[in-house]
This record gives structure tokens, C-alpha cells and sequence, in this order.
């Protein structure tokens, strides 16, 4: 049903990414591969990829660009960069192109399941397996397993992963449901103890920490990064989660008074 394209210049990246899941349990049909940024604009043309994971680096050219390119002549794949760089600007770059996501190799079982779980479910509207990774991870703001919350929370959760970085709302999400966002966000509340509004901040502010204490980026640009507009509204927000400003915690370092971020935060 679905149709997957995998870019990278090595073709043992390609071979392997193959095996790293069970592509036909998502209805991932289809995978088409190709070594260059020439060879992939003309197999995407015809083979029109509903999902793309596509190397930082395509010879003269960057995976950035490539997304730009398809994305400017009418094609709606979605598309995951994959890289052996942890540069931050090449993260940033890769989101203004569009890219849903960013996976450093050797790439993660577990992190690419993530990746085409909120993929079929945000972007591609579809369903997923019964039982799912998912459902055995445990949500990093409660810190509960997702197997504890209905179908249509895990849903929204996993929207909120995928989206987090840009305007976000009940109302968008309902849309996508063609549901009332007073239903939806009554399930929320009921399966979270929270509002919709309270978890997007609070997962906001997890990405924003791991980007302060992890990265040297200013903090103007990892407000915008996680989805702030105005810069004081995430100092009020950030402050207010935390109980200490961005910009005291990166002073602190590793000597941060904060407990750690759970490992499982994507």
C-alpha cells in the first residue's frame, strides 16, 4: 500500500535499512532504492514515494536539497534525513527543508520504528499493527506506558512527536481525526490527567532542555527550534516548568541541578 524510497550513496545502508524492520507489517509494499541525488529526483518522479529516508550527503548535493526539489514539483513524500553527523545546522536545515525527522546512523531500530509510526499515523493517515513498539515504551512527560492510553491518545501523542516543533493544536489534530476537539481533547484529559495544551508544553520543554544542555545553540534559535515564536513566552514556560532560566541552566553544565532526561525522549 505504502511506497518507501531509501537514498545514500553506500548500498550497504540501503541493504540494511531493509532488514531492520518488518516493513509489510505498516503496509510498506513497496521500497525502491537509489546512490544519487540524479538517480533518486528520477525514481521519485515515477515511483511517487509516500515515505523517503534520505542521506545528509548525496555527493555534490545534500539530502536537504533533494526533499526541497520533489517537495517543489508536487510530491508529498515524507522524508527523513539520515546521517552520520550530529551537526546541529544540518538538523536545522533538514527541518526548514521539510524533513520530519532526523536519524544518525548506525540508524536505531527503535528510532526508526518511531520515525514510521508517526508517519503512517500523522501524515499518511493510516493505522497501525496491533501491537506496536509504541505500546511498550513508556511516555517520557508521565512517564507511563502508552498501553495505558486509548487508541486515539497514542494517536495524538504521536502527532505531538512529530509536530511539536511547529503551531500545533487540538483543533489541527481534530481535523485530521474529522473529530470535535472537545471530544478528543476530553479523551486526553481523561487518559493523561492533562490538557492537550499542559502535555504539548511540558514534551516542548524536554526537547528544549536536551537542546540547551547538549548543543551550544543560542537559545533564541531552540526556542523557535521547539516551537516558540516569541522568545519571552518560552523564558515564561521554560522557567515556569523548570524553576530556572535557559540561559542559568546552560551556565550550570554538567553541574545541572536538574534530574536527567529520560533516555527514552525521542
Amino acid at each position: 500500500m505504502y511506497r518507501l524510497l531509501l537514498v545514500d550513496d553506500e548500498k550497504d545502508i540501503c541493504d540494511n535499512i531493509k532488514l531492520l524492520l518488518d516493513w509489510s507489517a505498516y503496509q510498506i509494499t513497496s521500497i525502491l532504492t537509489a546512490s544519487s541525488y540524479a538517480e533518486a529526483v528520477s525514481k521519485a518522479m515515477d515511483f511517487q514515494p509516500h515515505i523517503a529516508l534520505v542521506d545528509i550527503r548525496l555527493g555534490d548535493h545534500w539530502g536537504y536539497e533533494l526533499a526541497e526539489h520533489l517537495h517543489s514539483i508536487g510530491l508529498e513524500t515524507v522524508f527523513c534525513m539520515i546521517s552520520g553527523y550530529d551537526d546541529f545546522e544540518f538538523v536545522h536545515r533538514s527541518m526548514q527543508a521539510g524533513a520530519k525527522d532526523y536519524l544518525l546512523k548506525p540508524i536505531s531500530v527503535k528510532e526508526l520504528r518511531s520515525f514510521i509510526e508517526r508517519t503512517i499515523v500523522r501524515d499518511l493517515h493510516g493505522e497501525l499493527p496491533e501491537q506496536t513498539a509504541l505500546q511498550q515504551e513508556i511516555d517520557p512527560v508521565l512517564q507511563v506506558p502508552y498501553s495505558q492510553f486509548s487508541k486515539i491518545t497514542n494517536k495524538i501523542i504521536l502527532i505531538v512527536k512529530s509536530n511539536y516543533r511547529s503551531a500545533l493544536t487540538l483543533t489541527n489534530i481534530a481535523d485530521i481525526f474529522n473529530m470535535s476537539s472537545k471530544y478528543i481533547g476530553r479523551i486526553f484529559l481523561k487518559d493523561t490527567g492533562m490538557k492537550f495544551s499542559e502535555y504539548l508544553t511540558s514534551y516542548r520543554m524536554i526537547q528544549a532542555r536536551k537542546l540547551i544542555e547538549n548543543t551550544q545553540e543560542k537559545i533564541s534559535v531552540i526556542a523557535n527550534l521547539v516551537g516558540y515564536s516569541q522568545l519571552n513566552n518560552f523564558y515564561v514556560h521554560f522557567k515556569s516548568y523548570y524553576s530556572i532560566s535557559p540561559s542559568t541552566l546552560r551556565n550550570f553544565g554538567a553541574a545541572s541541578p536538574l534530574a536527567p532526561v529520560p533516555e527514552n525522549v525521542d
